[in-house]
């Protein structure tokens, strides 16, 4: 390790820049199937109902890999953990045009979400190492604009794509970028700040100086203890009911523009990012937020309070977007929901290291089978709704104000953030901070 001074951007930053970037790269490739979703619809002669079944089949892959994924991440380095995802779901997307058929496109994207699902439990994981805690909601804050730029990106170049060269080529192109992300973190990246070679030893004492101790981040996972603990459940039931509504806006709102709204195909590709433009605002403010008041409230606080915030604003915006007849006073209430749904991603997926730093990457893997729960519900009940009501939507996004509801609830009554308490064993190394 070279002990070299730090530069105008800490190591620690760099490698906050990389996971930045893989979600991107992860919401590129995720989402390019809603864009085309009119396309292969047209294509294959498939109904609403049907490419919501397509869709949610991503999702039962994911939910699969989200607890073994943090786990493999906690007790042997994030690093080989999300370079094997990426490219397993590289492959993926590559075959997706492929899936001929209902059960065989479902088959295909069950398997790109079993990759896909290591990513953000391996994150946590990540973070736990390379970030001290008063960091962690800034840092999750910043991973999480990945997903809004992913998707921005997404949209008109999608759009762009399709108009050119037809649906399936948004899926052979989109399968390289993974593989260019990898190489780079290949390059650059690592489980720890201590096995970088350019890091300081002034970064890395900052880096521990609230983080706990060495000792303590290898202990073993005491599963008794973590699965019986009442804040973990309230948090992973908290997260389907906000993932509910991150997935019904990621999978539907362009098939939404496009059917409920009347817009054309090129308009949904430019009204469809704007949503995701907000978010880029509201993420890192979210755990800016969540950061100071866990610091001066205490985490229940500072993790808790901005979720509450959050689905408030989300429900109450997505139920006057759905009641508005003007289409683009429609598109400005779902522009405010999304930003107030999307500060919550910082809090979320800080909380688990609030709970155990150590076990963050298990933690956060059942928060997020959770919220793969939420993928697999949201698309599939929101296809048949809109199917069953005669392609109208207002019942799906009523429907979907009421879940925003049950989650304030849920993370007021059951969700409180603090630190477990473990058994003795596993406190006999020191430890810091909160």
């Amino acid at each position: 390790m070279a002990a070299s001074k730090q530069g105008l951007i800490p190591v620690r930053w760099w490698i906050a820049i990389l996971l930045f970037l893989s979600y991107v790269v992860w919401y590129m490739d995720r989402v390019n199937i809603s864009i085309a979703g009119p396309s292969m619809m047209k294509h294959f002669n498939w109904s609403a109902a049907e490419f919501g079944l397509v869709q949610s089949a991503f999702f039962i892959g994911y939910a699969f890999t989200q607890i073994p994924g943090g786990w493999l991440a906690d007790r042997f380095g994030g690093s080989k953990v999300i370079l094997a995802g990426t490219l397993w779901w590289s492959v993926f997307v590559f075959v997706t045009p492929f899936g001929a058929t209902i059960g065989l496109m479902m088959v295909i994207r069950a398997l790109m979400g079993i990759g896909e699902g290591v990513n953000a439990p391996t994150h946590t994981a990540l973070t736990a190492w390379w970030m001290p805690k008063k960091e962690a909601g800034r840092a999750n804050g910043f991973y999480y604009l990945g997903m809004p730029v992913g998707i921005m990106i997404t949209m008109p170049l999608v759009v762009w794509i399709i108009g050119k060269w037809g649906w399936q080529m948004a899926f052979y192109s989109f399968a390289f970028v993974g593989v260019i992300w990898c190489v780079v973190w290949f390059w650059y990246g690592c489980d720890r700040p201590e096995q970088h070679k350019s890091i300081s030893k002034e970064e890395i004492d900052y880096i521990k100086s609230d983080r706990d101790a060495v000792e303590v981040m290898e202990q073993p996972t005491d599963w008794k203890t973590v699965f019986s603990n009442k804040p973990v459940w309230g948090l992973a039931i908290s997260y389907f009911f906000n993932n509910y509504l991150w997935y019904l806006y990621m999978t539907w709102l362009p098939s939404y523009l496009v059917m409920g709204r009347g817009f054309t195909l090129v308009k949904t590709g430019i009204f469809a990012m704007l949503p995701y433009m907000v978010s880029f605002i509201s993420m890192p403010i979210g755990g800016y937020i969540s950061d100071y008041w866990t610091k001066k409230y205490g985490p229940h606080i500072g993790r808790s309070v901005p979720i509450q915030i959050g689905l408030t604003g989300c429900g109450v915006f997505l139920v006057l977007g759905t009641y508005t007849p003007n289409a683009y006073v429609a598109i400005a209430y779902i522009c405010v929901s999304v930003g107030f749904l999307t500060m919550n991603f910082g809090p979320f997926w800080s909380a688990p290291i609030n709970l155990s730093a150590k076990d963050g990457g298990v933690i956060s893997g059942l928060m997020n089978t959770f919220g793969t729960v939420a993928g697999i519900v949201a698309p599939s009940v929101t296809g048949f709704v809109v199917t069953a009501s005669g392609n109208k939507f207002e019942y799906a996004l009523y429907f979907g104000a009421f879940i925003a509801l049950l989650g304030v609830i849920v993370v007021g009554t059951v969700g409180r953030v603090r630190q477990i308490e473990f058994k003795k064993k596993l406190q006999e190394a020191p430890t810091r901070g909160v």
